[in-house]
C-alpha cells in the first residue's frame, strides 16, 4: 500500500476538507457525490497551493538577482558597474559548495546600506546591473574559460566589472576577456595560496593553477599568501614578473613598494581564503592566520588610490553552514570596491 501523501498531515488540509465533506453531505445526503465534490474541490484548492508555491520560488529566485534590491532604474544598460555571477566549480582540493557562492552574496546585498560611510559615498546612484548567472558545472574548464571570456567581452569597454565565483579557475576565463579590451594590465591577487602550479588534477585550468596562468601575460601581486609547495616557491622566485607579500610580510608599506611596479591597470581577484577563518570560513581550502578585514579594505583603498582598477571578482565562496555574516561581509566587500572605483574615480 502506498504511503499518505505528506501534504495530507497538514491540518489546514484536513479541515478544509472536512468541512467540504460534512457540508456536502447535508446538503444533498449522497455519499458518492460528496465523495466526487469533495475531491474536486481539493483539486482546485491543492493546485493552487501548488501554483502559488512555485510562484513564490521564481519571484524569491528573480529577487535575488538583484543587487540590493535595487529599483530598475539603478539596474538597467546604462549602470556603471555590472555584475557577473558565475556557477561553476571543478576538481576540487578539498570543500565543496563555491557554485552556490555568488547567489548568496547577492542576496545578502538586500540588507547593505545604500550610504558607505567610510568613504562617503553612494555607489548604487552610478548603477548596478548583475548579468545573467552563468551555470557551468557541467561545462570542461576549456568550456568554463571560453564562456565567460565571451561574456566578458560583451561588456562594454567603461564599466566595471565585478566577478562573483565560484571557483578560483573562473578568474582566468574574466582575465581572457579582459585581454581582449584592455591592451595592458598587472593583476592583484589576494589570496591564502600560491596558486602557482603547472598543472591539476591533470588541468592546468584549475583553480591551484590561476597565478601561474596569468602570469604568463602579466605582472602580478599575490597578497596574503600562507601556504605553497617547495617547486611553487622555487618557480616564483625565478619569475621577474611574481612579486609575493607572503601573510608574514604583510603591511602597506610593502604593498606601497611594490605598487609602482605594476602597470597603471590592474585586475584584482580576491579569493575568501586570504581572510582569516574567523572572519571567513565558508570556503574551499580554509587556512589559519589570515587577513583580518580591516587589512583587506585598508590595502584596497590604496591600490584603487594609486592605480586603475578595471574590474574585481570575488571567488571560492563556498555557503554551506552558518554563512549569512559571510555572505553578507562579501557582499560589503564587493560594494566597498565599487564605492572606492566611485571615490577615487580612476
Amino acid at each position: 500500500m502506498g504511503s499518505i501523501p505528506c501534504f495530507l498531515y497538514c491540518p489546514k488540509v484536513i479541515s478544509f476538507l472536512a468541512a467540504v465533506f460534512c457540508r456536502e453531505i447535508c446538503r444533498t445526503g449522497f455519499v458518492y457525490r460528496v465523495f466526487l465534490k469533495v475531491m474536486m474541490e481539493f483539486d482546485y484548492y491543492f493546485f493552487s497551493l501548488v501554483f502559488l508555491e512555485n510562484y513564490i520560488k521564481n519571484q524569491s529566485s528573480e529577487q535575488g538577482m538583484i543587487w540590493m534590491n535595487l529599483p530598475e532604474r539603478y539596474r538597467t544598460d546604462n549602470a556603471k558597474f555590472v555584475i557577473l555571477p558565475i556557477q561553476y566549480e571543478k576538481a576540487l582540493t578539498y570543500g565543496t559548495g563555491a557554485s552556490l557562492g555568488s547567489q548568496e552574496i547577492i542576496k545578502a546585498s538586500e540588507h547593505l546600506e545604500y550610504y558607505d560611510d567610510q568613504f562617503d559615498c553612494e555607489p548604487f546612484e552610478q548603477g548596478i546591473k548583475v548579468l545573467e548567472p552563468l551555470s557551468l558545472n557541467d561545462s570542461s574548464p576549456e568550456e568554463m574559460v571560453k564562456t565567460v571570456s565571451e561574456t566578458i567581452q560583451n561588456i562594454p569597454y567603461e564599466k566595471f566589472i565585478l566577478g562573483l565565483g565560484g571557483d578560483h579557475a573562473a578568474t582566468i576565463g574574466i582575465v581572457k576577456g579582459l585581454e581582449q579590451m584592455h591592451s595592458d594590465f598587472s593583476v592583484i591577487q589576494f589570496d591564502a595560496h600560491a596558486d602557482f602550479r603547472d598543472s591539476w588534477n591533470g588541468s592546468s585550468l584549475n583553480h591551484a593553477c590561476v597565478a601561474k596562468q596569468i602570469s604568463r601575460k602579466h605582472s602580478l601581486l599575490l597578497v596574503g599568501v600562507r601556504s605553497m609547495d617547495v617547486d611553487e616557491k622555487r618557480q616564483m622566485d625565478e619569475s621577474s614578473k611574481v612579486h609575493l607579500i607572503s601573510r608574514y610580510d604583510f603591511s602597506m608599506e610593502k604593498i606601497k613598494e611594490i605598487l609602482p611596479k605594476l602597470r597603471p591597470k590592474v585586475f584584482i581577484t580576491i579569493d575568501v581564503d586570504v581572510f582569516d577563518p574567523s572572519c571567513i570560513r565558508n570556503t574551499g581550502t580554509p587556512e589559519p592566520g589570515g587577513l583580518r578585514w580591516e587589512e583587506v579594505i585598508d590595502a584596497l583603498q590604496l591600490i584603487f588610490q594609486e592605480k586603475e582598477v578595471i574590474g574585481a571578482d570575488i571567488v571560492e565562496f563556498a555557503p554551506n553552514d552558518h554563512f549569512d555574516a559571510e555572505a553578507y561581509s562579501l557582499a560589503k566587500l564587493g560594494y566597498k570596491m565599487m564605492g572606492l572605483k566611485e571615490k577615487y574615480g580612476k
